[in-house]
This record gives structure tokens, sequence and C-alpha cells, in this order.
């Protein structure tokens, strides 16, 4: 192998900084565990409001410039951190970031594509001539739309390559046709004439994967997914993902193992680890303390710390909650989301005081929930990889998921004859299936040494980014092994 190639990662969320999600840590981690393989990978990102007020004494200005850009002139600035192994550049444009929120405004789409559009002025003027542009979600769907169409013409861009990774198909960044003339200066017929249209709209994340080089994804399953023609079942895009099929690639995520460390996190009542798993138990016990739930070390905690929204499944819960808590356990959710289902988990604890516990999302509190729980539900719809099981096995917490893409990639079904597996799984997007899955957990849990023997299997199972490193090592060889299209 020959030079590394240099990659900037382009990307809207980066912890600590931004998060809302998943995409956060794998924007922060991915990125670190390729530096420590010798690459020069560099992240940019919007520079959002509270970025500066947490992070201002650490942030280098590197150029102020201006672009025309939606039939005006703007300004905006590049600053640049290195923070926790990574180099990281901000967009600082107060006009379109500097607000409360980090999504949801009406003026969406012109926020991000100026965003991808200052993401490729800005190149040539810090000095950075990256061989890959590795594009994330449909926020970033127009950086490679604008390599393809316009910069590849010019000699500093001639020779990149674009990955664009999607992390949630369901966020596909859709808006009225109209923001094609005003924004991008180009005719809805040249969408039409590319393919690029989307029922008579336009479509963010189609652009990013009809323009890049390269299509990845999060898990080999979500991959397979995502781009089988069935009529049975088929995502909104599926028909341009399977054109893409020969350049779509899944990769699992991974945590990073420093962050995720039960034997060092300061977050956690008591420290411990496989060798010493007593600290688990202390966990378990204070957990239930400080939630004002019954002791009992006899009783398993099922956890479920998630986004509260349709696709994670929380329709399975909501049907099934009453015999769920007919069962001897209890049962902890900790979230944010759609307003209903805080409504819905409120009163379920009000319900169910002794058996129910239910909190909006705090990083502290869902680390001591990672710790102390013995079971972690995911009864997702659909997820393209998911971090939390991932970080629930390195806490020794045992998984119960649905077989859909990268849960089904990251879980084997735990036999108890050959002691082999890491959880529990089910197939069918049923609440009587889902209840049948726990029940054998519970079932499990109450055998000691089958259960001792599942946590050493989850607490051993590799989730780091170590194998998937490699992966996109290949994928980034492979990638600039292409001929610029």
């Amino acid at each position: 192998m020959g030079r590394k190639p240099t990659i900037l990662y382009a990307t809207t969320e980066v912890f600590p900084f931004a998060k809302t999600g998943g995409l956060a840590d794998v924007s922060a981690f991915l990125p670190k565990a390729l530096r420590s393989e010798g690459y020069d990978i560099r992240i940019i990102m919007p520079k959002f409001k509270g970025i500066e007020d947490k992070y201002g004494h650490q942030l280098h200005h590197v150029v102020t410039m201006d672009i025309e850009f939606a039939g005006r002139n703007h300004w905006y600035s590049v600053e640049s951190i290195l923070y926790n192994g990574n180099m990281i550049y901000f967009v600082d444009a107060p006009y379109y970031f500097g607000r409360d929120r980090i999504y949801d405004y009406d003026d969406e789409m012109e926020r991000f594509v100026f965003f991808c559009k200052a993401v490729m002025e800005s190149l040539p003027v810090i000095g950075f001539q990256p061989d890959i542009l590795q594009c994330n979600d449909w926020l970033m769907g127009f950086i490679p739309f604008f390599l393809k169409t316009k910069y590849r013409q010019l000699e500093f861009y001639k020779s990149m390559k674009s990955i664009f990774t999607i992390h949630a198909l369901l966020y596909q960044g859709v808006f009225n046709k109209s923001n094609t003339k005003s924004l991008l200066d180009l005719d809805w017929n040249y969408f039409v004439e590319q393919g690029l249209d989307y029922y008579d709209q336009v479509n963010c994340m189609k652009v990013g994967i009809m323009t890049s080089d390269v299509v990845s994804t999060v898990s080999p399953s979500y991959a397979a997914e995502i781009s089988k023609m069935s009529p049975l079942h088929m995502e909104p895009l599926t028909e341009s993902l399977f054109k893409r099929r020969r350049d779509l690639h899944g990769i699992l995520n991974g945590i990073d193992l420093e962050e995720n460390n039960p034997a060092t996190d300061s977050r956690l009542f008591a420290n411990y680890s496989l060798d010493h798993l007593e600290g688990k138990a202390e966990n378990k016990k204070r957990l239930q303390e400080s939630l004002g739930l019954p002791v009992r070390a006899d009783v398993p905690i099922v956890s479920l710390i998630s986004r509260l929204e349709i696709t994670k499944g929380l329709y399975l819960i909501e049907k099934s909650y009453h015999e769920l808590l007919k069962e001897d356990l209890q049962f902890v959710v900790i979230g944010d989301g759609i307003p209903y289902y805080d409504y819905l988990f409120s009163n379920i604890m009000k319900a169910f005081p002794n058996k129910m516990y239910y909190s909006t999302y705090s990083e502290e509190l869902a680390y001591k929930t990672y710790a102390g729980a013995d079971l972690f539900l995911m009864p997702s719809y659909t997820e393209a990889c998911g971090i939390s099981q991932l970080i629930g096995m390195r806490y020794g917490t045992v998984p119960i998921i649905r077989e859909t893409g990268g849960l089904r990639d990251t879980v084997e079904p735990f036999c108890e004859e050959n002691e082999t597996g890491t959880g529990f799984t089910f197939k069918y997007a049923s609440q009587w299936v889902m209840l049948d899955t726990i029940r054998k957990a519970i079932d499990v849990y109450h055998k000691p040494d089958k259960w001792n023997k599942l946590v050493t299997n989850v607490m051993t199972r590799p989730v780091g980014w170590e194998s998937s490193v490699k992966e996109y090592m290949r994928l980034y060889e492979q990638t600039m092994g292409m001929t610029v299209s």
C-alpha cells in the first residue's frame, strides 16, 4: 500500500460540540481511530450556538471569507481546534448557525447547502487538499453534487473523490423544487435530466447518493435492507440505492473504548470490570435507590435508553406494557423525543411506581443505567447500526433486540446448551414475540451459571473500532483507485 489518502470528514454533529444522536459519537471516534492508524483525517462542521461559550478559548482563527450564495454575499470564518486527538474545523456563520437549535428551521435547505458550498470554497484557503470527502447524511448531500458538477473542473479538486455515508435513511431532507433556482442557480429541468428529481421535489439524500463516487452505510445488514427491491418492503430511496448497489458498502459502527470503560468511568456509582463484577452489583443497588425502586438484587432491571420516536419500536411497548409489568422485573426508560411518548411513559410510571421509572435524557443518568441495568431493550422497527447496544455490552448489560439492520449484525442469539451468543433476539415486530423474548431473558437471568457465562460473552465481544477501521481503510484505498467520473 502506498501513501495513505487524506480525508475531510464533513458532518453536522461531533461529540461533545453538538449531539442529538449517534452521529455525534461516530463523527468523533471514527476519525480519532483512523488518526491513530496514521491517517490525516480532519473534521469540518458548523459552529453552532454554544460552542463559543464552552470552547472559544481553545479555538484558533484560520481565515475569514465571503462567498456569493442565494443572491447575496455571506461572510463567514473558519476556526480550528485540536481536541481529543481530532483536528476539527468550524464554519462560523452566525446568520445560519447562531441559533438556539441545531435543526428544524424553515430555511433548513438553505442553511446546509450554504455549509456544503462553504466547505468546498474553504479548502484551498485553509491549506488542506483531501483525497476523499466523506459526507454524512442528507445535510452533506450537496458536497458530492458540488464536487461533481462544479469544482472538479478546477485543478485543486480534480482528483478528489467523495463518499456519501448514510446513518439514518429516515431523514432525507426533502424540500420544494424552487430552492434549486434560488440557492443553486439551476433550472429544475437540470435535476429531472440528471435523475435527481424526487416526486417533483428536492431530496438532499438522493442527491448525495446519486452524485457521490461511493455510498456507505453503517452496517452490512442495513445496506442489504435499504437496497433490496421488493414489492412488499421498499424504502423511499430503494430504487436509487439499488442503482448504486455495486458502490454501496456497509461497515459497522464501533464505540470508543476509552470513553466507554466501566473500569474508569467517573459517571458511575462504582467502577468494575469483568474480573471484578461486584461493582456492577453496587451500581444496580445504587441505581434502584436513586430512582426510588425497590432495592432487590433478585429482580432484573430492563432498560431502554433511546430517542423516543416511532422507528425505535416503542409502539410494541405501548401495546404490551400491562403484560410486561406483570413480570417480576423493573423497567427503566431514559430518552427524549416525540412528546406523546413522554406523556405515555410518565403515565406508566405513575401507574406502576414500584416497577417503572422514566426520565428525559441526561448523559450521567444514561451511563448509570447502562452500568446498573441487567438487560438492555432495543425493539427497533429499523436501525442502521445502533450505538446503545454496543455501549450496553461494554458495560455488561445483556441486549434484547429485534433482528434488523446493525442490531442483527452485532447481537448473536444466546444458546443455553452451548453457552454461545451475546443476547436475545426476535424477528417479528410483534408485542407478543417481544414479550416472549423478554421472558426468555428473565428465565436465563435466574440461572446464575448461564447468566454469568452470558455476561462474560457480552463483555468480551469486540465493540470498538478496530475491525471497522480496517474496513474503512480498504474502502478508502478502493475509492482512490476509482476513475474520476
